[in-house]
């Protein structure tokens, strides 16, 4: 901002002439080279791989009757024909950014459910999470009026310091 008004710039094409000889001298009094050249990202997942990464996730335990709690909605997990017995098992219930939930169990999905039909926004998601909070709402604890912590302060007696007649 400080260039600009030392220049005088009333319009934008003015404006883009100025930054494009600052950002020059910019860039050249202020670049400092790396000390090591090797980039320091990772190439992109594949999209699937994306997905899994970019979502909210959900620890939960699968019930004996084979479910998952999702906030108030109760989610049966179908039979698979590889494995007997979910009950006890620890999946992962991810909302993803299109809307779908999905259970995974390690590196497979258990149970995906189609995203909804009209476009999720992201504020409609920020809802669905907290819907999916880890634990209920707490109703809090309140102690009865004659609760040992509504009382004061515990005052000890000590006894009092006599000489021992050993000295």
């Amino acid at each position: 901002m400080t260039e600009l008004r030392l220049a005088a710039v009333n319009d934008r094409e003015a404006a883009n002439r100025v930054l494009a000889t600052f950002l020059s001298k910019f860039n050249r009094r202020f670049t400092v080279a790396p000390l090591d050249s090797t980039p320091a990202w990772r190439p992109t997942p594949g999209r699937a791989a994306a997905e899994r990464i970019c979502c909210l996730k959900y620890r939960r335990v699968v019930a004996n009757d084979h479910t998952i709690r999702a906030g108030a909605s109760v989610l049966q997990l179908p039979p698979r024909a590889d494995r007997r017995s979910y009950a006890g098992t620890r999946v992962e219930l991810q909302l993803r950014l299109d809307g779908r939930l999905v259970v995974w169990d390690g590196q497979r999905a258990l149970l995906a459910l189609p995203a909804p039909a009209e476009p999720v926004q992201l504020r409609a998601l920020s809802a669905a999470r907290s819907n999916l909070g880890s634990r209920p709402p707490s109703v809090g604890y309140r102690p009865a009026a004659d609760h040992p912590w509504r009382r004061g302060p515990i005052t000890r007696r000590t006894p009092p310091v006599t000489e021992s007649p050993n000295r």
